[in-house]
């Protein structure tokens, strides 16, 4: 029971973050915005997701590695478990010390005259959005296989 309440936990939140991480990968793509539209777009959203998402992420880490410690006598769906582990910890460094850096930088520009080189830095926001995206969408899959395989083709 503990073990179905932890995976049911790990597969809601980290669909959480893949489903936002991919509607920001889409919507925040700088290519095509104005110095203008991007910097308040961005620092709006940056004053809305700073709480939530973090927290979001947090318990897809923990409820993700939770589920693989729990399910560490049944091969292969731990194996599974660790890979999603993995995903959901590498979306929390990519935030850590990919994003978040440059989200503190934009928060200090100001939208009536943004840095000249304001394409620059969003471009490279973005490439770590995409990789925290992927990160994101794998292990979401990686959760969903280990619930769609059977528990006896797992060893359990």
């Amino acid at each position: 029971m503990t073990r179905g309440i932890v995976l049911f936990a790990a597969l809601f939140f980290t669909a959480l973050v893949a489903g936002g991480a991919f509607v920001i990968w889409i919507d925040y793509n700088p290519a095509g915005m104005s110095a203008t539209f991007y910097v308040e777009k961005m620092q709006h959203a940056i004053r809305v997701f700073t709480t939530p998402l973090p927290t979001i992420v947090i318990l897809s880490v923990l409820s993700t590695a939770a589920s693989a410690f729990l399910a560490r006598r049944e091969r292969p769906g731990f194996y599974l478990l660790v890979a999603a582990s993995f995903c959901a910890l590498a979306v929390a460094l990519i935030t850590a010390f990919g994003n978040i850096p440059i989200n503190n930088q934009i928060t200090t520009w100001s939208a009536a005259s943004p840095p000249s080189a304001w394409i620059e830095l969003s471009m490279q926001w973005w490439q770590f959005q995409t990789a925290r995206t992927i990160a994101a969408i794998c292990g979401l899959a990686l959760l969903i296989l280990t619930v769609l395989i059977p528990r006896r083709a797992l060893g359990a």
